[in-house]
């Protein structure tokens, strides 16, 4: 099992345009959205949503909101990557995480001091912060089944919400990410050796 692990980090990079002509199967998608799903954070909550964009007009305008990148409508699936804004101890989503989760009230109140001291921004950034792990859960199970992927920062954040639809009251969008098949080999890979990198304290 490690060596299909380390198979798929190998095998995942960023790629930059897909082949238009081949579609992800419905098994495989489903496969890489529980990888989503399934993914830790922080005190459980899980406060993302993927939204799926299939509709072509709409990949279109997004692609002209992004720089004109290719891989957004050369992908055969991109996704939404979403974090909650509503992650108070009183919010509803929360309490309703919390009962599912079965929490008892001293993890509830341990919640409620820890959240309640920060600003509105504070939590949204640690919101953001939880779906760069569901993100990259997707990735590389995407790349163990051998479909590329590739995340997507580099767009015009506010005109691709409003394009989406999405509630910016309740939603924020920090990244896309694309999902198909390359029409090219990867470029050779270069990365910092373990040495440079890592300190033992």
């Amino acid at each position: 099992m490690r060596n299909d692990f380390e198979k798929a980090m190998h095998f995942r990079h960023a790629a930059k345009r897909f082949d238009p002509n081949k579609t992800i199967s419905s098994e495989d998608f489903t496969f890489i959205l529980e990888a989503g799903r399934l993914s830790p954070s922080s005190f459980g909550v899980e406060q993302w949503h993927f939204f799926i964009i299939r509709d072509k007009a709409m990949l279109e305008a997004i692609q002209e909101k992004a720089w004109n990148q290719p891989q957004i409508t050369t992908a055969s699936e991109l996704i939404g990557v979403a974090y909650r804004k509503k992650v108070r101890s009183s919010d509803d989503y929360i309490q309703k995480e919390f009962d599912m989760l079965k929490f008892p009230e001293v993890v509830r109140n341990l919640y409620r001091d820890w959240n309640d001291y920060r600003s509105d921004e504070e939590l949204e950034c640690w919101s953001s912060r939880q779906t760069y792990i569901a993100a990259a859960n997707m990735m590389t199970a995407a790349a163990s089944i051998g479909i590329d992927s590739c995340p997507i920062e580099g767009f015009d954040r506010d005109a691709v919400e409003k394009i989406i639809g999405i509630d910016t009251i309740h939603f924020g969008l920090p990244q896309l990410i694309s999902f198909g098949y390359r029409v090219k080999e990867q470029q050779s890979r270069h990365r910092s050796e373990l040495s440079d990198i890592v300190t033992y304290i």
